[in-house]
């Protein structure tokens, strides 16, 4: 999700300028366009949440499909592990996804709080999956290192074979980590001011 739109910054900083004193909470009245703002916001997020795990779906059928189609060109046992590891890595990763998304699709009632909460909710499971990644990027490396070696090792193979099939291993890799740091620093702000946004609606 993107961060908190300039209406609702400007929202935060007014109720956070204001002074109380220690232990005070400070309630903030939402405008009605600025509520059905977070409402609409939060409904689009729970589409997105649907497409994304469609592509997702898809993507894994396609690639299996064709990895399938390569592996006819493999040694029957290097084809049919390839294919089976292949398999079993996806499911895990589309398993995963599934199981991490249950419960945000949609608000349970349709109080400004309860979108504010889901939201809240959807963040930290972001932040469940960044943790879960590097696990499943460590199960891959493993699984297709050794493949890859077996792959290229069962017949003659060109160096630039094995400079591009490491290489993009190495590639990935580090782009991934780089991404997740990013996508885990902006997730952490966007929490943050999701439960800046909380505390001001349930304050009494």
């Amino acid at each position: 999700m993107n961060a908190i739109d300039n209406e609702w910054r400007d929202l935060m900083a007014d109720w956070q300028s204001e002074e109380a004193m220690p232990g005070e909470a400070i309630s903030v009245q939402l405008p009605d366009e600025a509520r059905q703002r977070i409402r609409k916001r939060v409904r689009r997020y729970g589409w997105r949440m649907i497409l994304v795990t469609l592509f997702e779906v898809l993507g894994c059928a396609a690639t299996l499909a064709w990895i399938g189609k390569e592996s006819l060109d493999q040694p029957r046992a290097i084809g049919t592990v390839g294919f089976a590891g292949t398999a079993v890595l996806m499911a895990l990763a589309l398993g995963f996804s599934l199981w991490n998304r249950r419960g945000t699709w949609a608000p349970a009632t349709e109080s400004t709080l309860t979108f504010v909460e889901l939201s809240l909710e959807r963040q930290r499971r972001k932040l469940v999956a960044l943790r879960f990644g590097p696990w499943l990027l460590a199960a891959e490396l493993a699984f297709l290192i050794p493949w890859s070696v077996w792959a290229l090792l069962s017949r003659p193979a060109e160096p630039w074979r094995w400079l591009f099939a490491f290489g993009w291993m190495i590639g990935m890799s580090a782009l991934l980590l780089v991404w997740s740091a990013w996508y885990k620093r902006r997730t952490l702000r966007e929490t943050a001011e999701w439960e800046e946004l909380r505390r001001a609606l349930s304050a009494p």
